[in-house]
């Protein structure tokens, strides 16, 4: 539960999860639609789930990241004319026969990065009194390499003077220095999937540390070894910033150590026993389920035929047969174990409020927000935490790796500003000399979403505001309706409720002929010429014959058009209200009735759906 909540926390909406700062402080959509297209392809919600989840029982947070690329054949049909060929040998296509079908095969590369959650146990890092990856003097990973991907690395000249199956042979013999278990087919079987034969792997540690390489300089290198004294090759670090391929943080720091402290560890012995509590409950109520009988044997001969039955008849005497009943430990069991199970929710910061089927009793709206507040507060500083020394992070190097590796144009999704319709984007590849500055957006999003209720309320008063009171300064409402409705929303739907017209720009009328003719949709301009493009679209229309109606609905969109700016000019015309009258002048205007007193039926405090100020989530409301 505390996994889902955090999770929750960093993932609260889809496509939306980067907010990037340029260097001239707009925002560079196309850089983050890019890196929203590397989260969505590399699944790095379900990286985090499984890194949270790791993080509760180790105590430390680990991510590897590396740049994959492999290539595939695609097979596709095309239509082209067929060709021709003339007595002199030259070949022309016959743009007047029928088209022909015919298989195209292409290679197509897949580059992206990929990001894998690893065990704390797999890493090592010298000192392991660093505060941070970058600082360490050295740090090694354990990799699992299946025998293709060290043939890669061979043929990639990174391991050296030895063969793929020379390696995976030496590797399999068991050794001191090796695991005696095999990791991965012993979580196959935890997860219930049975295997056969054996798993073979080759176990390769990676080291990243400065080593001086003959130039008299140390600088980050790559050390890739089979054990204590077989080393397979030593490489410069492939990225051209330098930085390690591990991103590793405790949970909570301790000082003086790198790694962090388990939460389970602390109530691992309370866990054991309430197992062992609870067995021994579920034992005793085995034998609190029969009745024990007790008779005189010399008084009742017969007592071998007291057998319990439905309708038994016994032939013994009432008073001389009793009954006992086993002693109901099991009653105790259960809430020894309910103590223990408070205890350890307790240890680990789980509140009542957290679980699916809260306790008992009837709670006043206080005592419920109070609850609401406390968990968000935990929540929330978690999830806070994994962006500060996780995800910020690991954006950077995102943007790093693909400015350095990828080679190709990239279409990806961009949603650009509220009021613009989503588009296909393609982004080249980037170039060296520009800063940006990137931060994971989740908790900001959901606190937001928090504050939404007070930010409409403090609209309105902002809309009552004198202008003579402002001392010169101007207000603008827009970036609140964007903000609200996009969050509200999603971004997804907000560009098409909030349209920026600054966007739209008037084409001309045989322009969009041609559009509308090819199937594409014509938006109709505010400082369009409406009766000259209806009588171009209407001759347009009878030329094309306007199989689809394309034409006849964009005409009556012109004509609704007409109609608007005929009421706002006869709306212009109709002289004003006095101040100080109801009805008259708006907001903001000396002697005007407060916003919502002009005469009109009675509304409510509050709008429907809002809610109650004891039941807001904000870690930053305390209790009224």
């Amino acid at each position: 539960m505390r996994m889902r909540r955090a999770l929750n926390q960093l993932f609260p909406t889809n496509h939306k999860h980067v907010d990037v700062t340029g260097p001239t402080g707009d925002s560079p959509w196309a850089q983050m639609a890019l890196l929203e297209h590397y989260i969505r392809k590399c699944r790095l919600k379900d990286a985090v789930r499984a890194d949270l989840l790791a993080g509760d029982v180790t105590g430390q947070w680990n991510l590897y990241l590396d740049w994959t690329k492999s290539y595939r054949r695609v097979t596709e049909v095309i239509s082209q004319p067929p060709t021709l060929e003339s007595e002199d040998g030259i070949e022309a296509q016959d743009t007047a026969g029928d088209e022909e079908f015919e298989l195209k095969t292409s290679d197509v590369i897949d580059e992206g990065p990929e990001i894998v959650p690893f065990a704390t146990e797999d890493l090592a890092v010298y000192p392991p009194t660093t505060n941070s990856i970058e600082e360490a003097e050295a740090t090694c990973i354990r990799l699992r390499m299946s025998s293709d991907k060290v043939q890669q690395l061979i043929d990639e000249g990174v391991f050296v003077g030895v063969s793929a199956t020379e390696l995976m042979e030496r590797l399999a013999k068991p050794d001191n220095s090796r695991e005696k278990h095999n990791p991965p087919k012993r979580r196959t079987s935890d997860a219930g999937v049975r295997t056969e034969g054996t798993y073979k792997y080759a176990l390769i540690f990676e080291a990243h540390t400065d080593l001086d390489l003959g130039e008299g300089v140390k600088e980050p290198v790559y050390v890739y070894y089979a054990g204590q004294n077989e080393i397979l090759g030593i490489i410069r670090n492939p990225r051209w910033s330098g930085r390690r391929p591990v991103r590793s943080a405790p949970i909570e720091r301790v000082q003086g150590s790198f790694f962090g402290i388990s939460k389970i560890e602390p109530v691992k012995y309370l866990q054991w026993n309430l197992n062992d509590y609870w067995n021994m409950g579920q034992d005793s109520a085995q034998y609190a389920l029969l009745p024990i009988v007790m008779t005189d044997p010399l008084a009742q001969p017969n007592y071998q035929s007291m057998v319990m039955g439905l309708a038994a008849v016994w032939l013994a005497d009432p008073n001389k047969t009793k009954f006992a009943q086993f002693p109901a430990l099991w009653k105790d069991a259960i809430g020894l174990c309910q103590a223990i199970k408070a205890q350890i929710m307790e240890s680990l910061e789980v509140t009542e409020a957290m679980m699916p089927a809260q306790g008992k009793g009837r709670k006043n709206a206080a005592q419920m927000g109070a609850m609401a507040q406390q968990e968000q507060l935990v929540i929330i500083d978690y999830a806070k935490r994994y962006e500060e020394v996780m995800l910020n992070p690991l954006l950077e190097d995102l943007f790093e790796l693909d400015r350095q590796f990828r080679t190709k144009e990239l279409t990806v999704a961009t949603m650009g500003e509220t009021g613009t319709q989503k588009r296909l984007q393609e982004i080249p590849p980037q170039a060296f000399g520009e800063r940006y500055f990137f931060r994971w957006s989740g908790t900001a999003y959901v606190m937001g979403m928090q504050r939404m209720q007070q930010m409409i309320a403090w609209m309105n008063v902002l809309r009552g505001v004198p202008p003579q009171l402002l001392n010169g300064r101007k207000l603008d409402v827009t970036p609140i309706l964007e903000f609200g409705t996009e969050q509200i929303f999603g971004v997804d739907v907000a560009p098409r409720i909030l349209i920026d017209e600054r966007n739209l720009f008037t084409i001309d009328p045989e322009e969009e002929n041609l559009m509308m003719h090819n199937g594409l949709d014509a938006i109709v301009h505010e400082a369009d010429e409406d009766a000259q493009h209806i009588q171009s679209h209407q001759r347009g229309a009878v030329m094309t014959g306007d199989p689809v109606g394309k034409f006849r609905a964009h005409i009556m969109e012109h004509m609704k058009a007409m109609q608007t700016k005929l009421q706002k000019q006869m709306g212009a015309q109709q002289p004003q209200g006095m101040p100080g009258v109801p009805g008259g002048a708006g907001p903001g205007v000396a002697g005007t009735p407060r916003l919502g007193a002009q005469p009109s039926m009675p509304r409510p405090q509050q709008p429907p759906g809002a809610i109650h100020p004891d039941h807001i989530q904000d870690a930053m409301a305390g209790p009224r």
